[in-house]
């Protein structure tokens, strides 16, 4: 009776823990498709969206030149990690930049165009919706 509680604890424990890692592994949070950190983008996105929110496309407009430089800065280090998430991001990246610096923008388009930046931010391996 022994050797059968031994063998099923032998059995159980390793099933156990490759299962508890496997759980854990596909709840983790994704670290954006190899591109690192990007929270300080998503900071800043979501600081453009609060002016734009609040009516101030100037504001928004001037606050985005700073996720813009950012972004450019970042290039070098980020781009070679994945190539085709870092195209993504770089797609909605113009979209937002392109709808804030038109000479007269739509409130519409630009709270869009920024929705669609924090959502390939969060998930960069999709393109913008």
């Amino acid at each position: 009776m022994r050797q059968i509680f031994l063998a099923v604890a032998l059995i159980a424990a390793p099933v156990a823990a490759f299962t508890g890692f496997e759980l854990y592994a596909n709840n983790a949070p994704a670290h954006t498709a190899g591109l690192g950190d990007l929270s300080s983008f998503k900071a800043v996105v979501a600081d453009v969206q609060g002016f734009a929110a609040k009516g101030d496309l100037a504001g928004a407009a001037k606050r985005i030149t700073d996720y813009e430089t950012a972004w450019d800065q970042a290039e070098t280090a980020i781009r070679p990690l994945d190539q085709n998430s870092w195209n993504n991001i770089d797609a909605a990246s113009d979209a937002a930049l392109k709808a804030l610096r038109q000479s007269s923008p739509s409130a519409d388009t630009v709270n869009k165009t920024l929705a669609a930046l924090m959502t390939v931010l969060d998930n960069p391996a999709r393109p913008a919706p």
